[in-house]
C-alpha cells in the first residue's frame, strides 16, 4: 500500500491586533504621527523626555515579558523628523499596518528578519544589513511583518520632504535622481523604492544611535545630531551609487561577501589575508575585492583597519590596557607601528585616550 503523506497544516495567521509600536500606542492602522501623539498617555511607555528649547521629544517603549524582550526608542525632532530605534525580539510573529504621513523613510536594517509589503503586493524581505528609502503618501497603507524570535536591530529616520530638501540648501538639483520624485511628492503612483547594501559609514553611524550613551535631554540632542549625520551619509551613498556603473551580484555572492565582512570583524588580533578571506568565504579574490568595495563602500584593507582601530579605542577606554597590549590585541607586532596607525586614524596618540587601570 502506498504510504499516506500527511499534508502539513498552514501556519497560523498572525493576529493583526498584535502589531509593533504603532499598534501598541495608537491602535492598528495608525500613522507615525498618531503614534507619537499617544506617547505621553500610553501605559506601555517606560520614560518620556523633553528638550523644549530645541523642540525635541522622545520616549522608550519596552516590550513586556509576555511580548518578548527589548525596546523601541522614539524621538520627534520638531515637526521635521521622527527617529525610531528598535532593538527587540518578539516571541510571536507581528504584523503592523502603517498609514502614511507624507514622509520619506530611511530604514537602516543592521540585523533583522523584517518584511515590508508595498502597494500592488510588492514585498521586500530584509535579512542582511541594508538601506531602504521610500516616500509614504497619506493615501497608501503599507504592512510590516517581523518573524518570531528574530533579533531586530533597526534604525529608521522619517523626514518630511521639505526638511530633507533643506539639508541640501533647498536645491532640488542636489537631490539624487532616484529620490527626486519622493522629494517632489510625485511618488504615489509608482511608489519608487531605493534599496542598497548599507555602507560601512552608514552602519557605523546607525550603530551609534542603537548605542546612545546619553539619557534625558542630552540623549535627545545626541539623537538629533547623529540622525542628521546618518541622513547625510545615506544621501551621499545614493548619489555615489547613481554615478557609478551598476554591478550585479548573485544571492550566493552576496552571502559570501557578508561572510567575508563578518570574518574580518571577528579576527582582529590576527587579521586574515585576502586569499584566506576568499577561501573561507567561498569566493574568488577578484569578486571579493570588487564586490566588497561595491557593497560596503570601502576596501577590505580599510575596513579591517577601521575595525581594529575601533577595538583598540575600546580597549584603551574600557580596560585601560597598555599600548603594547592593545597593539598585540589588534594584530600589530610593533607598538610604534600601531601608535602611528592609531594617530593616523583618530588624529590623536594612544596615550591621549588611554585610561589607567583602576581609575
Amino acid at each position: 500500500m502506498p504510504r499516506k503523506v500527511k499534508t502539513p497544516s498552514a501556519p497560523p495567521r498572525p493576529d493583526l491586533g498584535k502589531g509593533l509600536f504603532r499598534t501598541a500606542l495608537a491602535g492598528p492602522g495608525q500613522s507615525l504621527n498618531e503614534a507619537f501623539l499617544s506617547l505621553e498617555r500610553a501605559n506601555v511607555v517606560e520614560s518620556v523626555n523633553h528638550h523644549r528649547a530645541r523642540d525635541l521629544f522622545g520616549a522608550r517603549v519596552r516590550l513586556t515579558p509576555d511580548e518578548g524582550e527589548g525596546y523601541w526608542d522614539l524621538t520627534r525632532i520638531r515637526n521635521d523628523a521622527f527617529v525610531i530605534v528598535g532593538r527587540f525580539a518578539y516571541k510571536d510573529p507581528r504584523v503592523e499596518r502603517l498609514a502614511g504621513d507624507d514622509m520619506i523613510q530611511f530604514c537602516f536594517n543592521l540585523a533583522s528578519d523584517l518584511t515590508i509589503v508595498f502597494p500592488r503586493s510588492r514585498s521586500l524581505r530584509l535579512t542582511q544589513p541594508s538601506m531602504l528609502i521610500y516616500h509614504h503618501p497619506p493615501e497608501v497603507e503599507l504592512t510590516e511583518w517581523t518573524e518570531p524570535s528574530a533579533r531586530e536591530h533597526i534604525v529608521a529616520v522619517n523626514v518630511r520632504p521639505a526638511a530633507l530638501l533643506s539639508l541640501l540648501g533647498d536645491d532640488i538639483s542636489r537631490v539624487p535622481d532616484a529620490m527626486r520624485p519622493m522629494v517632489e511628492g510625485r511618488s504615489a503612483a509608482d511608489f519608487p523604492v531605493v534599496q542598497m547594501s548599507m555602507t560601512a559609514e552608514a552602519f557605523e553611524i546607525a550603530s551609534k544611535l542603537l548605542d546612545n550613551p546619553y539619557e534625558g535631554p542630552l540623549g535627545l540632542v545626541y539623537t538629533e545630531a547623529v540622525a542628521t549625520e546618518l541622513l547625510c551619509a545615506a544621501l551621499g551613498a545614493v548619489a555615489k551609487v547613481a554615478g557609478q556603473p551598476s554591478e550585479q551580484y548573485t544571492e550566493r555572492e552576496i552571502r559570501c561577501l557578508q561572510a567575508a565582512r563578518a570574518m574580518l570583524m571577528r579576527h582582529l588580533s590576527k587579521p586574515p589575508t585576502i586569499p584566506q578571506v576568499a577561501r573561507a568565504a567561498g569566493i574568488n579574490e577578484t569578486t571579493l575585492k570588487r564586490g566588497f568595495k561595491a557593497m560596503f563602500g570601502e576596501t577590505i584593507f580599510d575596513f579591517s583597519v577601521r575595525c581594529r582601530m575601533q577595538h583598540a579605542l575600546a580597549l584603551f577606554r574600557e580596560q585601560g590596557l597598555s599600548v603594547a597590549e592593545v597593539a598585540d590585541a589588534v594584530g600589530y607586532r610593533h607598538q610604534t607601528s600601531f601608535a602611528t596607525a592609531f594617530r593616523r586614524h583618530f588624529g590623536m596618540r594612544p596615550k591621549d585616550v588611554r585610561r589607567t587601570r583602576g581609575t
